[in-house]
């Protein structure tokens, strides 16, 4: 309990102490290295979190065979380990298998389009506009549902249909904190986590939205937003913008 307490609050190295420690006790426990993988995927340690995922994953469809497992996360530490066909390959892969059916669980409550928000975020930046292209035909595919059963779908319905131009971000942010107004949905967010996590979602697409523009500054923006959220926010895309931020930094 003590090593998912630090992983909670951010404390990464300490959190990989505490469930390597645990994982040396119990070595078959699935909950345990699936703790030490977020752990060392929060301390940046990506290449060592790489074979826990892979396990974690097994275990995961082996027992949901409909369920994406790990496939995102993993997709991801390729992507900050500099492998980005491999990252594209993976995301592009559960994208084509919510369309077939293949996989039936969401990480969302949008019918999956975490995995062609995330397709549509790797696609713009690194330059592969069959990628993105495929990640827009994806959107367009879930939008359709959500038009046809507006009252089945939530958010990151209404971000999704800010990337397909049909809505603001304004719309997007209402969607996520039922507030227009950032510093509005920021105060929203300070006691409520689902909104704090939801708002750092609004946030990233959005500046993946300005970088598809040309605005690059404008992206770095919301990129730094985001990563000022802290983990508490939506995991995936806080480690996307700290990568970004971090990045640029260096570069």
């Amino acid at each position: 309990m003590h090593a998912l307490r630090e992983l909670m609050a951010g404390n990464f190295p300490e959190a990989v102490k505490g469930f390597e420690r645990e994982l040396a006790l119990t070595p078959d426990d699935i909950a345990i290295a699936d703790g030490l993988s977020k752990a060392l995927q929060g301390a940046g340690d990506y290449r060592r979190a790489l074979p826990y995922m892979e396990c974690v994953h097994s275990y995961q469809k082996a027992n949901n065979p409909d369920a994406p497992g790990q496939l995102l996360p993993m997709a991801c530490a390729h992507w900050y380990l500099d492998e980005r066909e491999k990252a594209l390959g993976l995301v592009r892969e559960l994208c084509a298998s919510m369309l077939e059916g293949a996989i039936s669980m969401a990480p969302d409550q949008a019918g999956g389009a975490t995995f062609g928000l995330v397709l549509h975020y790797m696609g713009i930046t690194a330059g592969d506009d069959q990628n993105r292209d495929y990640a827009l035909d994806y959107l367009r595919a879930l939008n359709a549902k959500y038009d046809k059963r507006p009252t089945l779908f939530r958010y990151p319905v209404q971000t999704v249909k800010q990337i397909l131009g049909e809505l603001s971000f304004e719309d997007a942010l209402e969607g996520a904190t039922k507030e227009r107004s950032l510093p509005a949905a920021y105060q929203i967010a300070k006691s409520n986590r689902m909104a704090l996590g939801e708002l750092g979602i609004a946030l990233f697409h959005d500046g993946v939205l300005r970088r598809a523009s040309g605005d690059e500054a404008g992206c770095m923006e919301r990129m730094q937003q985001v990563f000022k959220l802290g983990y508490q926010t939506e995991s995936m895309r806080w480690q996307l913008a700290r990568h970004e931020v971090l990045y640029a930094r260096l570069h």
